[in-house]
């Protein structure tokens, strides 16, 4: 637990990051989608220019997600600015290194143009792009930065730091190492890329096939936790392996799952299917997303931090209901409780199969091609179909399913956090750690109760005194803290379930 917790510490500033982003895309959407201004049109010209400013400001700050988390992976390991530079100095020797070297004969989806360097000019080789790698890219770079850094701090008979300061041995160490990296990066991604082509391209052959339709809803947000879910949404929602459809007025062939919905809301056609790809989000972020939040305020004792979190929880439920993307919560569940991520996972495949079984379809129209910002699913896109009498099986399978997902998230990440959390942690010490936890605070005389908030334990004492600060380092939380009425451990997503085991030996 101590290392998830030491990650959750370094990620978790990221997290924030992600959060404000898709609220300000939110208020975008919010102003500009037509589905809202069919209740309320905004006229003004200064909240249209706010809206499109929240618009692309939120969406530079989620296409760069990538580089925000290697740079709060890095920042904290000394108290200045030289790893963030030699970090960025890496990342962009990195990339470069992608662009120059990688195969540019693969799918457009595996290139970025969204991390600063979108394109470099070569009079031999034509136009190139860097490699879309994500946070598999970011982690690379964070992680030979740290290297580099520590080999900057220590002097040797060949270091570059005897040549130059150490901070600039730094940027070169780094600079070689993520050469390096780029080199083999560049090498083997495309092999990898490929293989992920042929699994997409096994979804499409079969559109009709709920397990298929289930596959790719897990599979496009692994990858979208990944930063690559535009490498699977791109093909389904904007080409041919999500449906063809001819438009009867021009003629010409509707390709993309996205794009036919898109033509079929608004025309006669009776085309059967259109939105398939799209369907399961309205579950997931209307029931599945706010029932993960509702099963965290459950799985706290303690009043006060229970009250403050179902403040802010409440925001991002109403978030993810109205303008949603669950990748916040997702990339929570990854950094605190990645075994309730897996779970989350399986159920949304099972959501989606459920749903395409149900020939349940309900799309939405996309107000551009960028698919990583995208936010199907939203509340205001449901409810304006709802007039539609076509729609009301969809409509009320929608519903069902959700309600039924809605309960099953929350009965498994209580789950989780009263069982699953403290076992995968303590293992079969369990029964060691609670007592060395009541030793600690001066035995059970001293306890006067115990809660827990979302990662921490909190120990009310009779005396603070009696606590042994010996047998505390003992226990095992990456943080002790001392308050006026007793102890608060960092335990991480096991927290909960410490403090019901304590409260229970103490009636025992």
């Amino acid at each position: 637990m101590k290392r998830i917790m030491r990650l959750y510490e370094s990620c978790k500033t990221s997290i924030r990051i992600a959060y404000f982003g898709f609220i300000l895309i939110a208020i975008g959407f919010l102003i500009q989608n037509k589905n809202v201004n069919l209740f309320y049109t905004f006229k003004s010209s200064f909240i249209l220019f706010i809206g499109e400013f929240c618009l692309r400001l939120g969406e530079f700050i989620i296409m760069n997600l990538p580089l925000f988390f290697m740079l709060n992976g890095v920042c904290k390991k000394a108290n200045s600015a030289a790893p963030v530079v030699t970090a960025l100095v890496g990342y962009f020797t990195f990339e470069v290194t992608t662009m120059l070297f990688a195969s540019q004969t693969l799918d457009s989806t595996a290139y970025a143009t969204g991390y600063g360097i979108n394109s470099i000019f070569n009079l031999t080789t034509g136009t190139r792009y860097p490699l879309e790698t994500g946070m598999i890219g970011s982690l690379i770079v964070a992680t030979a930065t740290r290297f580099a850094f520590v080999l900057s701090r220590h002097r040797g008979n060949l270091s570059l730091t005897n040549l130059f300061s150490k901070d600039i041995a730094g940027i070169a160490y780094n600079v070689g190492f993520c050469f390096i990296a780029g080199l083999l990066v560049a090498y083997i991604y495309p092999s990898l890329f490929i293989y992920l082509q042929k699994g997409i391209k096994f979804i499409g052959e079969d559109l009709t096939d709920p397990l298929r339709i289930a596959i790719y809803s897990v599979a496009d947000r692994v990858l979208s936790i990944m930063g690559l879910g535009n490498v699977i949404r791109q093909p389904f929602w904007f080409t041919s392996l999500g449906g063809s459809l001819q438009n009867t007025t021009t003629g010409q062939a509707i390709l993309g799952d996205v794009n036919i919905w898109s033509y079929v809301s608004t025309s006669n056609s009776d085309y059967v299917g259109a939105g398939r790809f799209i369907t399961p989000y309205y579950v997931i972020n209307m029931f599945m997303i706010p029932g993960i939040y509702i099963g965290m305020i459950l799985s706290m004792s303690d009043k006060k931090d229970r009250i403050a979190t179902a403040i802010t929880y409440t925001g991002a439920i109403l978030l993810s209901i109205v303008a949603g993307n669950p990748l916040p919560v997702e990339l929570l569940m990854l950094f605190t409780s990645p075994a309730l991520l897996v779970m989350y996972l399986a159920c949304v495949g099972g959501v989606s199969y459920a749903l395409i079984s149900r020939k349940a379809f309900l799309g939405f129209t996309a107000s551009s091609t960028n698919t990583t910002v995208a936010m199907p699913g939203s509340f205001p896109d449901f409810i304006i179909n709802a007039r539609n009498v076509n729609l009301t099986s969809t409509m009320w399978n929608i519903i069902i399913i959700g309600f039924i997902a809605l309960v099953v998230v929350i009965l498994i990440t209580m789950f989780y956090y009263r069982v699953i959390a403290f076992n995968f942690a303590n293992g079969e010490s369990a029964d060691k750690t609670i007592n060395n936890i009541i030793e600690a605070v001066g035995g059970k005389e001293n306890i006067v109760n115990t809660g827990s908030g979302m990662f921490k334990l909190k120990v009310y004492l009779n005396n603070p005194d009696a606590v042994s600060i010996e047998k505390l380092q003992q226990v095992g939380p990456r943080r002790v803290s001392e308050t006026k009425d007793g102890i608060i451990f960092e335990f991480g997503t096991s927290s909960y379930a410490i403090s019901q085991r304590i409260n229970k030996a103490l009636k025992n």
